[in-house]
Order: structure tokens, then C-alpha cells, then sequence
């Protein structure tokens, strides 16, 4: 990982980094969880090919790191509700058509930007950003005030995705440090959900693990700055 930023993202990196055992004990849920899916399909007469795998996979470990990203925000952002990954975690379990629905917008936001070259490079990176998106929605729910002058959790969402993909240059550089740094130690982790539930090679793993990495710490810089411009923590 690269070095944090002062202020809350790099505290929110700073406290992921200090509990990797429970990011450990997430992926391991959150692949667990991709392989049961699978069952499903399976005795449903539905065999996932290779692409369906890894997509799965990526899904896995992005959910294990935005749940991450919860826990430390709980602990790092002051008034943040103690029981804020729990209860993140089962709003985005109820919230599977609205990712659909990102991902789509997402889709869209990247070919109106212009594609990489890459399809399943650009797949992947509309998939994270939309999976982040979810999260920053999720947040702005649960933590919303309870008189409702809050921004509407769709256009904290918007705002969040939007200083992303303008940091698009930032998150890349992220990416191929930790491809870099990961390249020899692809047992760390950051595969774990990726190693139990697509057993692709070390080279494959690595990659998908930089940009889901990427785009969680992208996130923590967007979500401190979209907090720092809302009208209600002025």
C-alpha cells in the first residue's frame, strides 16, 4: 500500500492497514460466500465460465474491503454509529438491483469518457466504482440526520463517484504500486477471496486485488472530501 494522506482517508487507511486479521476474517466470509452462490447456479444447472468466476471473485473481495472500510470508518470518523459495518453490510445485502442499476451507470459514465482498449479491464473498473458508489449511498442512509436536511443519499453517491473518476490518474498509480508491491506475495489477504472462490493464477489475482485495493482507497479520499464540502459539516 501506498503511503496515507493526512486527514481522514489516511486515517481510515492507517486503521485498515493495523486490523488486517479482521479484513482476513471478512474475505474469508465474503468467499465463502461467492463459493455457496455458485452451489446455487450449479444445482440450478447453471455452470459459471471463467469470466463469471472472476467476476464473482472481484464482487467477493470488494465486499470484504468496503465492509473494511466501514469498520474503520466507525472507528476513525466521530459520529460515525459504532455498529456502522453490521448494519452497512445488510443494507447493501438488500440493496443487489440498486449495484445493478450502478454498475450500468457506471457503464455508461466510462464509455462516455472513453473506453481503455480493455473490455474486461473497463467491466471490472464499472463493477468497483459502482460497488463504491453503493457504499457511499449505504453510508449517507444510515448516517442521514434524523430531521432529513441531509443531501439525499443518491446525490452523496453521485458526488462521491464523481471525485473518483476524477482522481482516475491517482487510482491508477495506486494500482500499479500495489501490483508492484503484491507481485511476489500473492498469498497475502487481499487474494484471499479471489484464491477460494477463482482459482486463477498468482499473475491474474494480483491485478484483480490492486484494483479493488485501488478503488477502496480511492474511495476513502472521496468520502473524506465529499464530507469536507457538504453543506452540513460546514
Amino acid at each position: 500500500m501506498s503511503a496515507p494522506a493526512s486527514g481522514l482517508a489516511g486515517r481510515l487507511v492507517d486503521w485498515m492497514a493495523a486490523n488486517r486479521p479482521a479484513l482476513d476474517e471478512l474475505m474469508a466470509q465474503e468467499g465463502s460466500r461467492a463459493i455457496h452462490e455458485e452451489f446455487i447456479l450449479a444445482e440450478g444447472g447453471t455452470l459459471p465460465d471463467r469470466s463469471a468466476r472472476i467476476a464473482r471473485a472481484r464482487t467477493a473481495s470488494a465486499r470484504a474491503w468496503m465492509r473494511h472500510l466501514a469498520q474503520a470508518v466507525a472507528a476513525e470518523l466521530p459520529g460515525a454509529p459504532p455498529d456502522l459495518a453490521d448494519r452497512l453490510t445488510a443494507w447493501m445485502n438488500r440493496n443487489g438491483e440498486r449495484l445493478e442499476a450502478l454498475v450500468l451507470e457506471e457503464q455508461a459514465a466510462l464509455e462516455r469518457r472513453g473506453a481503455s482498449g480493455d473490455p474486461q479491464a473497463d467491466r471490472r473498473d464499472a463493477e468497483l466504482a459502482a460497488t463504491a458508489r453503493l457504499f457511499a449511498e449505504g453510508f449517507a442512509t444510515i448516517t442521514a440526520p434524523e430531521d432529513g436536511e441531509g443531501a439525499p443519499p443518491a446525490d452523496f453517491g453521485r458526488r462521491v463517484a464523481a471525485w473518483s473518476r476524477a482522481a482516475e490518474g491517482r487510482r491508477r498509480e495506486v494500482e500499479r504500486q500495489a501490483v508492484e508491491s503484491w507481485g511476489a506475495v500473492a498469498q497475502g489477504p487481499e487474494m484471499t477471496a479471489a484464491r477460494e472462490s477463482a482459482p486463477e493464477p498468482d499473475a491474474l489475482r494480483v491485478r484483480e486485488a490492486a484494483a479493488v485495493w485501488a478503488h477502496v482507497r480511492t474511495t476513502a479520499e472521496a468520502l473524506e472530501a465529499t464530507l469536507a464540502a457538504s453543506p452540513e459539516s460546514s
